[in-house]
């Protein structure tokens, strides 16, 4: 038994005459017959019974009817169901995202995607960059907006920002009223930062201007939370450098000025995922950020 098979039978049913049922399903009415009666023995009980008017189900038969129609629904139920999920329209989404990333490109990609997509499961997850990299290649995430740290031939990649630095100041301090500050003039000064490796790639970034000045970060404080870093700015602790888009935080007491350097280094932001992925939610949302990384 197929379904063309149920068909054939829930049109019988319907119908109730096989010359009508069979012109309905485009065969004659002897293959018609032959089909049901074929089931019939395959089954061992009768599902119709047959007068010179017309065809009635038996009771066996109205009730094998009708779960027919529902194996048939649900049989067109999951053609559409699994073409959505081809599609990327339905399923889920794992996206690990750096904190920067929730000042600028996460909100926007985010929103444009929730809006393109509304049926996908968008789970999401805030690490490191150098934690980030290896959840993508260990499949517990299908794409992450990390920094550029570690990203090897096992991992594609798409650049999105590429910032410049700014320094954050108490507004009290002697260089508050520069429109722009040289690295030479405030390395020496205490700096709060990231505590770890989560500060791995703002001094690797700096190290070469470091070294260039043959100088080294003087660090005030270690604190892993960017408010909590620029809470201390206000305090007057120290200064910290931020990606531009990191300036968009208000917090009274801090001025931010960029670096007036020409060889000061640029934050860089990108999207991560596996060559090998299959995962049609995460192409979607790719063709997403392609067009903000345009911009």
């Amino acid at each position: 038994m197929n379904l063309n098979h149920l068909q054939s039978l829930i049109m019988l049913g319907e119908e109730r005459h096989f010359v009508r049922a069979a012109e309905h399903l485009g065969i004659s009415q002897s293959a018609l017959s032959q089909q049901v009666q074929k089931i019939e023995r395959e089954l061992g009980f009768a599902l119709f019974t047959r007068t010179q008017r017309q065809v009635l189900p038996t009771e066996a038969g109205r009730i094998f009817v009708e779960e027919a129609v529902r194996v048939l629904r649900q049989y067109e139920m999951a053609i559409a169901t699994a073409s959505s999920a081809a599609k990327g329209a339905i399923g889920r989404l794992r996206l690990g995202f750096v904190e920067n990333a929730a000042l600028h490109v996460l909100p926007r990609s985010v929103s444009r995607f929730r809006k393109q997509h509304p049926l996908v499961q968008l789970e999401l997850t805030e690490m490191i960059s150098s934690e980030l990299g290896e959840a993508v290649r260990e499949g517990m995430l299908d794409a992450a907006l990390m920094r550029p740290l570690g990203v090897d031939d096992t991992l594609r990649h798409l650049t999105l920002l590429r910032e410049p630095y700014h320094v954050a100041l108490n507004s009290d301090h002697p260089l508050a009223d520069r429109e722009a500050i040289h690295f030479r003039d405030i390395v020496s000064e205490q700096m709060i930062i990231a505590s770890g490796s989560k500060a791995r790639y703002i001094r690797s970034v700096f190290q070469p201007l470091c070294e260039r000045h043959n100088v080294e970060l003087t660090i005030a404080q270690e604190v892993n939370q960017l408010h909590a870093i620029i809470g201390l700015v206000a305090s007057g602790l120290g200064y910290t450098l931020l990606p531009s888009s990191a300036t968009a935080l208000h917090i009274e007491g801090v001025i931010y000025r960029p670096l007036a350097d020409q060889d000061a280094p640029h934050a860089e932001l990108m999207l991560v995922w596996l060559p090998s992925t299959t995962n049609p939610a995460l192409k979607n949302f790719l063709a997403i950020a392609r067009g903000l990384a345009h911009r």
